[in-house]
């Protein structure tokens, strides 16, 4: 294989690279809008653009019109303001898909620079945002390793996944591309988005999505050749389901950002092994701690993956549970992995997450699923009962230190595109006084003047209260609240006043809900406008403000 760039200017012009709708993106497609973009990226201050845009056909198209300025590209997982400020993106660095729709640029472009620097964004230990850096080589080497062991299976990649993070980057469009594979333009939201899609492709997602299969039988029929799974772990009752709906089971790659994939598995039975990737040397030290050294690493040195591990005789590995997250609570050292594993055993809870809130003088928080069992007992004795019963629970096994002091009761532990659990987010369900703190926004596309969301609504929303007890829904003045509370998130002010024009109510909303959210804003005049939309309906839709200038 070439390298990624090389690849597409040498590549035939005609060659097909990206499926958007039934409408294929060639490379010529490609060349284009990298050339339409470049005086805009050429002429961002510093040595570096961020780079986010919801097409991958633009993503590429920015990666090469940045190696041709000479720019590292940074990779921001999303692009809420809050966000793009922890990491440093003034406004005049981000790039999105608007730079590539421009109808000036240049004929073409040449670029020399064929392994740019990557910037990736993590969670470190702390939830804050940490700086990865890779070259796009790093990434070119690791496909070639994936391609040697399923390229043979391989086929056109459907996915669920942002290639805004490692994992989708190098399974939607480094390894497709280089391989001579095609890929879809953009990541599905829903299983219903992907409906006929799937036969004879591969499935890039994750357990934010395969842990939450819905039940309708067709949708996996005719089911994919591969199905690929990373960012967390699937459970076992989630890898079942899988291999139930699709008939074959998800094959999961274990790793990180700064580690690139470490190990594979396929959970046809409870705690299947895992088996190092092609060229990636794994061990332990004498506490247990997986460490690797791999063609895939940034620097040539052994680097911490993180996990405990016990190793087999044939060099294949079994997790144990992590050794690094450990907070201080009252003064004690507290192993959140070991609240968790406590908080699971219970028979009223189904998951949970441990976390610590530094707003709160760093008290210990959980975030709990509850099983069949505690569901009962919250609609019994309430969910203040509910709490401390459990908190007394683990009395049997945990120190006060240990035992939680607040908690929320929620359908799914939040999680990002990737399946990965987000401090801040989990952190936001405790806000006081927060109507969006329920929420998990999935910001897809910001400008100055519009918008795009998904999120699910969930039943704890604020809103659904007392509309009504027996069949909650989420009002239409709600709705254009909510719609409100949003975009002050976003762009950080009000619509001049509280007048509402242009109403329509189509469908009722409902907790569960997934719908997609987009706004549009004229500062001007201070007005926005939005519209829900479930599914193919568009749910309601209005304008706020613009009335008082």
């Amino acid at each position: 294989m070439n390298s990624l760039i090389e690849m597409l200017q040498r590549a035939d012009a005609a060659q097909r690279l990206f499926l958007s709708g039934g409408d294929w993106i060639s490379v010529a497609d490609v060349r284009a809008a990298a050339a339409r973009a470049a005086p805009h990226i050429r002429s961002v201050r510093g040595d570096a653009i961020f780079l986010h845009a919801a097409s991958a056909s633009n993503f590429v198209a920015g990666l090469v019109a940045a190696a041709a300025a000479g720019k590292s590209i940074a990779l921001p997982a999303h692009a809420q303001p809050a966000y793009l400020a922890e990491i440093g993106c003034a406004k005049a660095e981000l790039v999105t898909d608007e730079a590539f729709t421009d109808n000036g640029g240049e004929s073409a472009i040449e670029v020399a620079n064929l392994d740019p620097l990557l910037l990736f964004f993590t969670s470190g230990s702390t939830g804050a945002p940490k700086r990865i850096e890779k070259n796009l080589s790093r990434l070119e080497t690791e496909a070639r390793a994936l391609n040697s062991l399923w390229g043979a299976e391989a086929s056109h990649v459907t996915a669920t996944v942002s290639h805004q993070h490692i994992y989708g980057m190098l399974f939607r469009i480094v390894w497709p591309l280089l391989s001579g594979r095609t890929s879809d333009d953009r990541a599905a939201t829903y299983w219903e988005d992907l409906a006929g899609r799937l036969a004879s492709s591969t499935l890039v997602s994750s357990p934010a999505h395969l842990s939450r299969l819905p039940p309708r039988a067709d949708l996996f029929t005719p089911a994919p050749n591969l199905i690929f799974s990373s960012g967390q772990l699937l459970t076992p009752s989630a890898a079942q389901a899988c291999n139930a709906a699709f008939g074959k089971p998800v094959t999961e790659v274990l790793g990180s950002t700064e580690t690139g994939g470490i190990a594979w598995r396929r959970q046809t039975t409870p705690d299947a092994a895992w088996t190092p990737l092609p060229g990636v040397a794994a061990s332990v030290d004498a506490d247990g701690a997986l460490s690797v050294r791999s063609p895939f690493l940034q620097a040539d040195a052994r680097q911490a993956a993180g996990d405990n591990a016990v190793f087999d005789a044939d060099g294949r590995f079994r997790l144990q549970p992590r050794g690094d997250r450990v907070v201080k609570v009252d003064g004690k050292r507290v192993s959140l992995t070991r609240v968790e594993e406590a908080l699971a055993h219970l028979p009223e809870i189904e998951t949970a997450a441990a976390i610590t809130l530094p707003d709160h003088k760093d008290a210990l928080a959980a975030v709990v699923v509850l099983a069949q069992q505690g569901k009962a007992r919250r609609e019994q004795e309430g969910a203040f009962r509910l709490s401390r019963a459990l908190r007394a629970a683990l009395a049997e096994t945990l120190e006060p230190p240990e035992r939680p002091k607040r908690w929320r009761f929620v359908d799914a532990i939040p999680t990002d595109s990737q399946g990965k659990r987000v401090l801040a987010t989990l952190r936001a369900l405790f806000a006081e006084n927060d109507p969006l703190a329920a929420l998990s926004l999935d910001v897809r596309a910001q400008t100055d003047t519009e918008a795009e969301l998904h999120f699910t609504l969930p039943p704890e929303l604020i809103f659904f209260e007392g509309h009504f007890p027996n069949r909650p829904i989420l009002p239409g003045v709600a709705q254009a609240h909510l719609a409100v509370l949003i975009a002050k998130k976003l762009w950080g002010d009000w619509p001049s006043d509280a007048n509402l024009a242009r109403l329509k109510f189509r469908r009722v909303l409902f907790p569960h809900d997934n719908v997609v959210l987009r706004l549009k804003r004229d500062a001007a005049i201070g007005r926005i406008g939005f519209t829900y939309t479930f599914g193919e309906i568009d749910a309601s839709q209005g304008e706020i403000g613009g009335f008082k200038r």
